[in-house]
């Protein structure tokens, strides 16, 4: 039996964050959905018996019927193919999601619950869960054991508390071995983006890379299943690229040279986040603003980050006898003064202060 499993598609992210207009946004959201649509061919390519999604297909907050009718076609397009669906945090099960007001093809099985519970295929019983609520955070695993007969799969969004990333919470968080005492052969997983395999589960990442942290291939999963085991293979699927590049001003005496720099960078291909370093000559006019306008339609998107340093020296400026000079003393006085977060404050304060008298734009980070 061979299974095809995505997670965490993001169908209506917003990507207000990104610095993008409404219209380029809408182009990415586009995207997200062209992937869904190629994922539903693939299964059709492959021939698969069964389709699993681990969650997190669309964000609730932002969904529109207009994304569950297309989900809907999508899935009727798989004929008998049976497509099992168990929701995740931001597609939770609650009374206005699109599990609620769409109606479903019937091959469509969505575990609405945050228990497990079976779907029976020919010659496999999966059992799905899923997330009645944005904010689950019980194991869902424990005290959960499969039937001894029979080979069993288990398909949920949760978190493999050793992947948890630093200052985040856990989703429905689970341990390794909670897959092994469960007695499943292999668990299929939605929640982190990036692709990981492990011995009894694997997390297929977004089909998509959404931001400039998920740079790199991106995934579906097919799982072969027989006489008990399990074979997870990762199948290269993302059409969307996520680069970040780093631009040296150092030495560069005017914003032509700026441009030029920016567009030698140029990438129709991908999604390009220039980031400008290095020490800024103080004759250089660095209007991010223009550079974007004058380079944007060399990429397929452009995003400019500032993060140069005024080219100066500070033992200099100490010395001289005008507002310039005196605001340096008083702020050196105040970095020797203190330490920990309150010196880097006060170094803060003195870089920005200076580019205020540089005329230049003063960002707060």
């Amino acid at each position: 039996m061979h299974i095809l499993h995505a997670a965490d598609v993001h169908l209506d992210r917003a990507y207000s964050g990104a610095g993008m207009t409404a219209s380029i946004a809408g182009a990415r959201r586009q995207e997200l959905r062209e992937a869904f649509r190629r994922f539903v061919d693939l299964a059709l390519e492959l021939r698969v018996d069964a389709v699993t999604i681990g969650g997190d297909l669309y964000e609730h907050e932002r969904s529109t019927l207009d994304t569950g009718n297309f989900l809907a076609r999508q899935f009727a397009r798989l004929g008998a193919i049976p497509a099992l669906v168990s929701p995740g945090n931001h597609d939770p099960v609650v009374p206005d999601s699109l599990w609620r007001r769409v109606t479903w093809p019937g091959n469509v099985t969505i575990f609405t619950e945050p228990r497990f519970r079976a779907a029976k295929l020919a010659g496999v019983t999966i059992w799905g869960a899923g997330h009645d609520g944005p904010d689950l955070r019980q194991n869902l695993l424990e005290g959960f054991r499969v039937p001894s007969e029979g080979t069993h799969l288990l398909v949920f969004h949760g978190s493999d508390l050793h992947a948890v990333p630093e200052g985040k919470r856990a989703h429905c968080g689970f341990k390794p071995e909670d897959v092994v005492r469960t007695g499943a052969a292999f668990a299929l997983l939605g929640h982190y983006h990036g692709a990981r395999l492990a011995p009894r589960f694997a997390y297929p990442g977004s089909l998509e890379a959404l931001d400039f942290s998920e740079a790199g291939q991106h995934f579906a999963l097919r799982l072969e299943v027989g006489d008990g085991a399990a074979n997870a293979e990762l199948l290269p699927f993302g059409s969307v690229r996520y680069v970040t590049q780093t631009l040296d001003v150092t030495g560069m005496s005017s914003s032509e040279e700026l441009r030029a720099g920016i567009s030698a960078l140029g990438d129709r291909e991908a999604i390009v986040r220039v980031a400008l370093a290095g020490h800024l000559q103080a004759e250089v006019e660095l209007d991010v603003a223009a550079l974007y306008n004058a380079c944007a339609e060399r990429f397929r998107f452009l995003e400019l980050v500032d993060r140069t340093e005024p080219a100066y020296s500070l033992e200099s400026l100490a010395m001289e006898s005008t507002t310039k000079g005196a605001f340096v003393r008083l702020m050196q006085s105040r970095v020797e003064a203190s330490a920990g977060v309150e010196r880097e404050t006060a170094e803060l304060a003195l870089r920005l202060g200076l580019q205020a008298f540089e005329r230049r734009e003063v960002i707060v980070p």
